[in-house]
């Protein structure tokens, strides 16, 4: 793929001084030494992927179906937020080209071989923004000891990179990635937290749950629907309604009074006898001649 093709609005690191590792973070207390992971490990507390600092995001989980459908929840989270994002298939049961109908021949584990530069082998998924560097073919063992190297080399072009994994992931992956500074994400902690504590063990990092409410499929027609309700503009705020003019004084003592009418003798009589009429009519009788008085009715106080 063409290096012009492939770049992000993030700054790149500061090459003028070594210290600026990208990938590189401090270590904490109570991490085991020589290792990427915190000594408690397991499924950590839910937590927005988008709403941390770190650039590569490993992911793993108990099937391929769900493995996929977090490898889309983060795409699309990543997405929103307007980064650049690498999908690195690093699990052979994955296939994550099948789901964007690409080639599967050269991949990660090329690159692992040595042979080949990341960016030669990545390609365009086909939504704007992700890219796939697929698993490959691998011909012996990958060699995981160089996982580090193939992602610095993708680091300066990519907002946000994911490793997907197998479960069964070998330590020699989490060696790779000590001091790496990552976040490990598991779909659905809760119910496998003793699956992502032996996966995390191995690797020494500490999975956290993704909620996978939103991503029902592993289809790409679910990444473009959760993608469009994270981009969705917000429907526009209501306009308080301006406040009524209060009445003048004047005005409030008109309104105050109470409306008196005259009464008119002449005026009473008639309507009573528009109501008599109608109650003939509607009765079937006939309509009493012209001049004719009507039956004695009682006066009205």
């Amino acid at each position: 793929m063409d290096d012009a093709s492939v770049h992000d609005s993030d700054p790149p690191p500061d090459s003028g001084n070594p210290s600026a590792d990208p990938l590189a973070r401090p270590v904490h207390e109570g991490e085991r030494e020589g290792h990427a992971g915190p000594a408690r490990l397991g499924a950590a507390p839910a937590r927005a992927p988008e709403s941390t600092g770190a650039w590569l995001h490993v992911v793993s989980g108990p099937s391929v179906p769900a493995l996929s459908r977090a490898v889309f929840e983060l795409a699309a989270r990543f997405l929103a937020g307007g980064h650049r994002v690498l999908l690195v298939d690093g699990a052979p049961a994955l296939r994550l080209h099948e789901r964007f109908d690409r080639e599967s021949r050269w991949g990660v584990v090329e690159c692992l071989g040595g042979g080949l530069p990341v960016l030669g082998l990545v390609q365009d998924s086909g939504r704007l923004g992700l890219y796939l560097l697929a698993h490959g073919t691998p011909a012996s063992p990958p060699d995981w000891p160089r996982i580090r190297q193939v992602l610095d080399e993708a680091q300066p072009h990519f907002g946000r990179a994911v490793l997907a994994l197998d479960p069964d992931a070998p330590a020699a992956i989490g060696d790779a990635l000590a001091g790496v500074h990552l976040e490990g994400w598991w779909p659905q902690g809760g119910s496998e937290a003793r699956r992502a504590a032996g996966i995390g063990g191995r690797l020494g990092i500490q999975f956290a749950d993704l909620n996978l409410d939103s991503m029902l499929l592993p289809r790409l027609e679910a990444l473009d629907a959760r993608l469009w309700t994270l981009v969705a503009p917000a429907p526009p705020a209501e306009e308080p309604a301006a406040p009524a003019a209060q009445p003048s004084a004047d005005e409030a003592a008109e309104v105050s009074e109470p409306v008196r009418l005259d009464s008119d003798p002449r005026v009473r009589e008639r309507l009573r006898f528009l109501l008599w009429m109608r109650r003939v009519e509607a009765e079937g009788k006939k309509v009493v001649p012209a001049g004719g008085a009507p039956p004695e009715t009682e006066e009205s106080s």
